[in-house]
Protein backbone atom coordinates (compact mmCIF):
# COMPACT_ATOMS: atom_id res chain seq x y z
CA UNK A 1 0.00 0.00 0.00
CA UNK A 2 1.20 3.73 -0.53
CA UNK A 3 1.32 4.56 3.39
CA UNK A 4 2.64 3.52 6.58
CA UNK A 5 0.70 0.87 8.34
CA UNK A 6 1.34 -1.23 11.39
CA UNK A 7 3.38 -4.74 10.35
CA UNK A 8 0.76 -6.96 11.87
CA UNK A 9 -2.49 -5.72 9.78
CA UNK A 10 0.73 -5.41 6.36
CA UNK A 11 0.85 -8.99 6.91
CA UNK A 12 -2.85 -9.62 7.31
CA UNK A 13 -3.58 -7.71 4.14
CA UNK A 14 -0.71 -9.14 2.11
CA UNK A 15 -1.18 -12.86 3.00
CA UNK A 16 -5.05 -11.79 1.64
CA UNK A 17 -3.82 -10.40 -1.21
CA UNK A 18 -1.76 -13.14 -2.32
CA UNK A 19 -4.94 -15.73 -0.95
CA UNK A 20 -6.82 -13.78 -3.42
CA UNK A 21 -4.29 -14.88 -6.37
CA UNK A 22 -6.18 -17.84 -6.35
CA UNK A 23 -9.20 -18.11 -4.85
CA UNK A 24 -12.24 -15.58 -4.72
CA UNK A 25 -13.12 -13.68 -1.34
CA UNK A 26 -16.11 -16.39 -0.97
CA UNK A 27 -13.46 -18.98 -1.01
CA UNK A 28 -10.98 -17.96 1.72
CA UNK A 29 -11.96 -18.83 5.78
CA UNK A 30 -10.29 -16.58 8.65
CA UNK A 31 -8.43 -19.68 9.57
CA UNK A 32 -6.92 -20.22 6.83
CA UNK A 33 -4.91 -16.39 6.60
CA UNK A 34 -4.72 -16.81 10.02
CA UNK A 35 -2.81 -20.02 9.63
CA UNK A 36 -0.99 -18.68 6.42
CA UNK A 37 0.04 -15.65 7.86
CA UNK A 38 1.09 -16.64 11.67
CA UNK A 39 -1.43 -13.94 12.95
CA UNK A 40 -3.51 -14.79 15.80
CA UNK A 41 -7.55 -14.27 15.54
CA UNK A 42 -7.42 -11.37 18.51
CA UNK A 43 -4.91 -9.45 15.84
CA UNK A 44 -6.72 -9.45 13.01
CA UNK A 45 -10.11 -7.95 15.03
CA UNK A 46 -8.13 -5.47 16.08
CA UNK A 47 -7.20 -4.32 12.43
CA UNK A 48 -10.15 -5.08 10.92
CA UNK A 49 -14.06 -4.88 11.93
CA UNK A 50 -14.61 -8.20 10.57
CA UNK A 51 -13.26 -10.30 7.55
CA UNK A 52 -15.07 -9.03 5.52
CA UNK A 53 -13.34 -5.90 5.96
CA UNK A 54 -9.59 -7.00 5.42
CA UNK A 55 -10.86 -9.25 2.24
CA UNK A 56 -11.86 -5.71 0.69
CA UNK A 57 -9.18 -3.90 1.42
CA UNK A 58 -6.95 -6.80 0.01
CA UNK A 59 -8.94 -6.84 -2.73
CA UNK A 60 -8.65 -2.90 -3.21
CA UNK A 61 -4.92 -3.71 -2.78
CA UNK A 62 -5.30 -6.11 -5.67
CA UNK A 63 -7.55 -3.58 -7.84
CA UNK A 64 -4.05 -1.32 -7.79
CA UNK A 65 -1.60 -3.55 -8.66
CA UNK A 66 -1.76 -3.54 -12.28
CA UNK A 67 -2.40 -0.28 -12.70
CA UNK A 68 0.27 0.93 -10.64
CA UNK A 69 3.07 -1.33 -13.06
CA UNK A 70 1.42 0.41 -16.30
CA UNK A 71 1.70 3.91 -14.43
CA UNK A 72 5.41 2.84 -13.38
CA UNK A 73 6.13 2.17 -17.27
CA UNK A 74 4.80 5.16 -18.32
CA UNK A 75 6.32 7.44 -15.91
CA UNK A 76 9.46 6.07 -17.20
CA UNK A 77 8.98 6.38 -20.86
CA UNK A 78 8.10 10.00 -20.60
CA UNK A 79 10.51 10.87 -18.50
CA UNK A 80 13.26 9.68 -21.18
CA UNK A 81 11.14 10.49 -24.82
CA UNK A 82 12.32 13.24 -26.91
CA UNK A 83 9.88 12.77 -29.94
CA UNK A 84 6.02 12.40 -30.40
CA UNK A 85 7.36 9.14 -32.15
CA UNK A 86 8.93 7.80 -29.19
CA UNK A 87 5.62 8.50 -26.89
CA UNK A 88 3.83 6.30 -29.71
CA UNK A 89 6.25 3.53 -29.97
CA UNK A 90 6.26 3.36 -26.12
CA UNK A 91 2.32 3.74 -25.86
CA UNK A 92 2.44 0.46 -28.21
CA UNK A 93 4.29 -1.05 -25.67
CA UNK A 94 2.53 -0.28 -23.10
CA UNK A 95 -0.96 -1.44 -24.42
CA UNK A 96 0.76 -4.61 -25.31
CA UNK A 97 1.78 -5.11 -21.95
CA UNK A 98 -1.38 -4.35 -20.41
CA UNK A 99 -3.81 -5.85 -22.80
CA UNK A 100 -2.73 -9.13 -24.02
CA UNK A 101 -5.14 -12.80 -23.38
CA UNK A 102 -2.26 -13.34 -20.61
CA UNK A 103 -4.29 -10.77 -18.27
CA UNK A 104 -7.94 -11.92 -18.47
CA UNK A 105 -7.47 -13.15 -14.93
CA UNK A 106 -6.59 -9.82 -14.06
CA UNK A 107 -9.73 -7.95 -16.09
CA UNK A 108 -12.24 -10.60 -14.32
CA UNK A 109 -11.00 -9.44 -10.93
CA UNK A 110 -11.20 -6.06 -11.16
CA UNK A 111 -14.45 -6.09 -12.35
CA UNK A 112 -15.49 -8.07 -9.73
CA UNK A 113 -14.15 -5.85 -7.54
CA UNK A 114 -16.05 -2.74 -8.95
CA UNK A 115 -19.67 -4.95 -9.36
CA UNK A 116 -19.00 -5.92 -5.48
CA UNK A 117 -18.92 -2.38 -4.74
CA UNK A 118 -22.08 -1.36 -5.47
CA UNK A 119 -24.01 -2.78 -2.81
CA UNK A 120 -21.40 -1.87 -0.06
CA UNK A 121 -21.02 1.63 0.86
CA UNK A 122 -17.86 0.87 2.95
CA UNK A 123 -16.35 -1.21 -0.09
CA UNK A 124 -17.26 1.45 -2.23
CA UNK A 125 -15.66 4.33 -0.27
CA UNK A 126 -12.00 2.67 -0.47
CA UNK A 127 -12.32 1.22 -3.19
CA UNK A 128 -13.39 4.78 -4.87
CA UNK A 129 -10.25 6.56 -3.13
CA UNK A 130 -7.88 3.90 -4.64
CA UNK A 131 -9.48 4.72 -7.89
CA UNK A 132 -9.12 8.66 -7.44
CA UNK A 133 -5.31 7.83 -6.43
CA UNK A 134 -4.94 5.60 -9.88
CA UNK A 135 -6.62 8.28 -12.18
CA UNK A 136 -5.14 11.28 -11.04
CA UNK A 137 -1.55 9.43 -11.32
CA UNK A 138 -2.73 8.72 -14.89
CA UNK A 139 -4.21 12.40 -15.64
CA UNK A 140 -0.85 13.75 -13.98
CA UNK A 141 0.95 11.52 -16.39
CA UNK A 142 -0.80 12.96 -19.32
CA UNK A 143 -0.37 16.50 -18.39
CA UNK A 144 3.42 16.00 -18.42
CA UNK A 145 3.32 15.26 -21.78
CA UNK A 146 0.81 17.23 -22.89
CA UNK A 147 3.55 19.68 -21.06
CA UNK A 148 6.13 18.84 -23.32
CA UNK A 149 4.02 18.97 -26.55
CA UNK A 150 2.99 15.16 -26.83
CA UNK A 151 -0.69 15.27 -26.62
CA UNK A 152 -3.03 17.92 -27.86
CA UNK A 153 -3.78 20.88 -25.86
CA UNK A 154 -7.30 20.68 -26.11
CA UNK A 155 -7.24 16.75 -25.00
CA UNK A 156 -8.90 16.57 -21.34
CA UNK A 157 -6.43 14.76 -19.86
CA UNK A 158 -8.66 13.16 -16.69
CA UNK A 159 -11.25 11.72 -19.24
CA UNK A 160 -7.96 10.37 -21.25
CA UNK A 161 -6.89 8.73 -17.69
CA UNK A 162 -10.50 7.21 -17.01
CA UNK A 163 -10.26 6.25 -20.94
CA UNK A 164 -7.30 4.07 -20.95
CA UNK A 165 -8.42 2.54 -17.50
CA UNK A 166 -12.09 2.05 -19.07
CA UNK A 167 -10.45 0.04 -22.43
CA UNK A 168 -7.91 -2.27 -19.95
CA UNK A 169 -10.84 -2.99 -18.47
CA UNK A 170 -13.24 -3.43 -21.53
CA UNK A 171 -11.41 -6.10 -22.92
CA UNK A 172 -13.21 -8.33 -20.64
CA UNK A 173 -16.18 -7.95 -22.74
CA UNK A 174 -14.42 -10.12 -25.01
CA UNK A 175 -12.56 -13.01 -22.78
CA UNK A 176 -15.25 -14.91 -22.50
CA UNK A 177 -16.67 -15.55 -25.80
CA UNK A 178 -15.65 -18.26 -28.21
CA UNK A 179 -15.24 -16.36 -31.37
CA UNK A 180 -12.83 -14.10 -29.80
CA UNK A 181 -10.99 -10.91 -31.56
CA UNK A 182 -7.53 -11.30 -32.59
CA UNK A 183 -5.30 -9.33 -30.07
CA UNK A 184 -3.14 -7.89 -32.35
CA UNK A 185 -6.83 -6.44 -34.12
CA UNK A 186 -7.16 -5.00 -30.73
CA UNK A 187 -3.62 -3.51 -30.49
CA UNK A 188 -3.98 -1.36 -33.43
CA UNK A 189 -7.20 -0.42 -32.43
CA UNK A 190 -5.91 1.44 -29.55
CA UNK A 191 -2.63 2.65 -31.02
CA UNK A 192 -5.07 4.42 -33.95
CA UNK A 193 -7.12 5.96 -31.16
CA UNK A 194 -3.87 7.13 -29.13
CA UNK A 195 -2.19 8.45 -32.31
CA UNK A 196 -5.55 10.00 -33.63
CA UNK A 197 -7.14 11.42 -30.82
CA UNK A 198 -4.45 11.46 -28.15
CA UNK A 199 -1.60 12.86 -29.90
CA UNK A 200 -1.40 16.40 -31.62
Amino acid sequence: MSFKIHPTKSALINTTVELLSSKHPGEIAVDEILELSGISKGSLYHHFEDLAELLETAQVERYAIWVDRSIEAITGMIAKIKSREELLEGLKKVTRMTQGPKYQKIRYERARAIASAEHNPRYRKALAKEQTRLTDALEDLIKEARNKGFYATDFDARAGAVLVQAYSIGAIIDDFVDNQIDPEAWYLLIDKVVDKVFLP
